[in-house]
Parts: structure tokens; sequence; C-alpha cells
């Protein structure tokens, strides 16, 4: 019984020393974070809070709110307080100051307001110790709805690639902010594309972000390869701006070399990239970015027949002459445009317009196709009488 006594007993010691040494060392990891002023008050010690991610040094515009850390130096004496939900903070034996919503120029001139009436503001010193993190609501056409906790000094641009970005169908030239009351409207297209820095506008607590949804009633459809998006439409705006709105310039260039636009009456136009800046397009149209070359094909009485790339400013007697006519066989008051489905058309070869894809036929003057039909005939003859002459011989 002495030995199981004796057991009980070391046990009951270890168990007392693990317990000692536990509270030791939380009391040792408090005391760290914590220290005893004078007084006997508690302080928290700016050495190990960890500051938060900020954009170098902290704007002069930068309002301070619930979560901010100040450190305050009073003569010989070192605080560091945070302000509080309701924007106030409070100095042992001073008093509270209301610094929520003020900049820090602000803060500093209210809190040296009420110590002076304990301490020399001469020897008096308050700055920014740690910047608050806070939540914005993000609503709209967004992928992620809701709420997002942010950095300090988050601008409204990396918050919209925090939440994935906006849809396809979210309209990025109107971004609201709602912001005590009011509401800020960012045009975040100028933003991304033309860096309009002065309009991207740093975040505050509280603030409400909502980005609204396109109208595609009519809208525009713009096909890259592996990638289509709908664009609003609006009358004049030209191809190259919805290459634009659409996000053409982020999106990998394959090297474009022309353009297809299919309407709603089921006709199309190839265009070079060349005319994007220029051209429109109708109600509910596909435009298409293709990597192929635009080209214009020439047949008949030529030296050379096939492709011939395509010039905007060209005629069909600029193709002919590229493809090497020869003018003694040809006749160029017959020039014929094949278009589309298998379409005749006989135009001018100096003044009607010829577009992307079209087939140029040049077919052999009057001259020629008697020339050739009199030795058709000829040739048939010569046919003819050599076998009468076998025929005869035979018999």
């Amino acid at each position: 019984m002495a030995s199981v006594k004796n057991i009980s007993l070391f046990l009951v010691s270890c168990f007392s020393a693990l317990l000692w040494a536990g509270e030791s060392g939380n009391m040792n990891s408090l005391s760290s974070t914590l220290s005893v002023s004078a007084n006997g008050t508690l302080q928290r010690s700016s050495a190990v809070m960890t500051p938060s991610y900020s954009e170098g040094m902290v704007d002069s515009t930068y309002l301070l709110g619930p979560g901010d850390f100040l450190d305050i130096m009073l003569e010989d004496t070192y605080l560091s307080v945070q302000v509080y939900p309701d924007g106030s903070v409070a100095i042992d034996e001073c008093g509270v100051v209301n610094v929520g919503g003020k900049n820090l120029s602000e803060a500093r001139a209210e809190i040296l307001k009420i110590v002076a009436k304990r301490y020399n503001p001469q020897y008096c010193f308050v700055q920014l110790a740690q910047l608050k993190k806070f939540r914005v609501n993000v609503m709209g056409a967004v992928n992620v709805v809701g709420q997002m906790m942010v950095e300090p000094q988050t601008r409204l641009s990396l918050l919209l690639r925090l939440v994935g970005g906006s849809l396809t169908s979210g309209n990025e030239t109107d971004v609201q902010v709602i912001r005590h009351g009011d509401t800020i409207h960012v045009n975040c297209t100028k933003v991304f594309d033309n860096g309009d820095f002065e309009n991207d506008l740093m975040l505050q607590q509280g603030d409400q972000i909502f980005v609204p949804f396109l109208n595609l009633e009519d809208a525009v459809t713009v096909i890259f390869p592996g990638y289509r998006g709908a664009i609003p439409y609006k009358k004049d705006r030209t191809v190259e701006e919805y290459f634009k709105m659409a996000g053409g310039a982020r999106v990998h260039n394959f090297g474009y070399q022309s353009i297809l636009i299919r309407n709603t009456d089921n006709t199309s136009e190839t265009i070079s990239v060349s005319d994007k800046a220029t051209k429109t397009v109708q109600p509910r149209a596909e435009i298409e970015f293709s990597v192929k070359s635009l080209v214009v094909y020439v047949g008949g009485a030529v030296a050379g027949v096939g492709r011939v790339n395509y010039e905007p400013s060209w005629h069909a007697l600029d193709y002919i002459a590229a493809s090497g006519v020869t003018p003694i066989t040809g006749s160029w008051s017959q020039v014929r445009v094949i278009r589309g489905n298998r379409e005749t058309l006989s135009v001018n070869v100096t003044e009607d317009a010829i577009l992307p894809g079209d087939f140029i036929e040049i077919p052999k003057s009057n001259y020629e196709n008697f020339k050739d039909f009199t030795l058709f005939v000829a040739s048939l003859l010569t046919v003819l009488s050599s076998a009468f002459i076998i025929y005869v011989n035979y018999k």
C-alpha cells in the first residue's frame, strides 16, 4: 500500500509541474504582447503587431476607423491604442477622442488637444501603427457575390480581380461604388485598358460595389479563336470599339488577317483588320476575327490564274493587271464577278468595288472564240477526212 501511495504522489507531482510549466509559457507569451505601465494598466506592444499590407507610405487621405492601431508617445509613456467600433480611442487619465472618419493629421490634432491637460504637447507624438482590414459588399455581374475582407488601401481594380472579375454580361464601363449614401460611377474599362489610374478608387470601410448587367437585347457577338462574348449594340460604334470592349487587347492575338461580319439577314462581309476603326455593324451582328488572309480569285484569260491579296482600294482592273493579263486574248467589256452564293455580276473594271472572296473571270474575246471555233472545225474535218480515206482504202 505504501508503494502505491508513493507512486500516486509522484504522478500528482509530475502533473502539477506540467500545469505550472504550461501556465508559465502562456504568461511569457502574453507578456511579450502586453506590458504593465507604472499605474498597472496593460498596454499592447507595437513590436508584436504584424504590419498590414499597404502601398508603401500611407496615403494622406486615408481615414481612420475601427481596427486601426495608433502609437502614442506621452513624454516618457508609450501607448498603443486601438480604434474602437464607435471610432473612438481611450487615453489613460486624459479621456476619449473620436477619430473615426478623420485622416491622421486631423486625428493627431484632436489627440494632442486632449492630452495637453496632463502632458506637454511638445513631447507628445502620434503615429499610425497598424492599418485595419475591413469588409466590403460586392454585388451584380461578378463571379463571386457577397462580402469580401480586403487589406487597407485596396483599390477597386484589385477588388474586382479578387472576386474573379466581372461576368461577360457585366457592364465594366459603369461600376458603381456606393459610399455614405452617394454613388460614384467608375469606368473600369478605361482603368484596365487605358491606364486611367486617377479613377481607380481607394476603397473605404462600408463601401458597396455594384457591377450592373448589360442590356443584351441587340447585343453584337464578338468571336475570337476559342472565346466569344456579347457587347451591347450602340449606333455608330465601330468594330474596333467592340474589339476593345470584348477584351481583345487582353486576349492572346493569333495574328488576325481578316474580320468576317455576319448580319441577321444572312448576308456576310469580310473586311481587313485595318478597316475596323471605321466599320460599323448592324444590331445582333457577329464579328469574327480570323487568321486567314483576305484574297481575291482571278481566272480566265490571264497569265497567272489564282489568288491575289485583297486591297481595299483596288478595282477589277488592278487585280487583272496583277495577274498578268494578256490583252490580245482577253475581253475587258465582258468581265464578270462571282460573289457569295454563286451570284454572277457584270462589273465596270475601273469603278465597281471588289470584295474579299470575289472570283473575277476574264472571258476570251470574240476573235479568240472565233479562232478557237475555226480550229475546232478544221480539226474535226481533218479527222473526218482521215477516217473517210481509211474507209475507202480498206474497201
